[in-house]
């Protein structure tokens, strides 16, 4: 019994630094024109734009898209298909699809000021998801 407990002290505190999982596991999908199916099949891709300060956007980009610090937040992201299918029905956004993002959600995506998810950094549009 005497040594058991710093072995359950050394389990404890190694615990400590690991990171729970989450309770959802997500993806990283977003909405965009079908337009982007073309693209993606002519192998001519652009990345999906992240979080960029306005100073790097062209003159003529929408301000109405740019949050209280003048940043663009970044292309908004879903954590899965079915939530970004849920986006297009909400927004009745017709001609759109979902689009699957080759990022990592806990690494790649934040919470902004406008409530919904955005990519911190521009990522590869990995495929369209219908």
């Amino acid at each position: 019994m005497k040594f058991m407990l710093p072995i359950v002290l050394v389990a404890l505190l190694a615990a400590c630094g690991e990171t729970a999982p989450t309770a959802k596991q997500c993806g990283v999908y977003a909405i965009g024109p079908n337009q982007i199916k073309k693209i993606l099949a002519s192998q001519q891709s652009e990345p999906a734009p992240g979080r960029t300060a306005k100073a790097d956007l062209p003159a003529d980009f929408p301000t109405a898209l740019l949050d209280p610090e003048n940043f663009y937040r970044g292309m908004g992201v879903y954590c899965s298909a079915d939530e970004a299918r849920q986006a297009l029905i909400d927004q009745k956004h017709q001609d759109w699809g979902v689009f699957e993002i080759e990022s990592d959600w806990n690494n790649n995506v934040y919470k902004a000021d406008d409530g919904a998810y955005h990519l911190r950094e521009s990522a590869k549009i990995k495929k369209a998801v219908e």
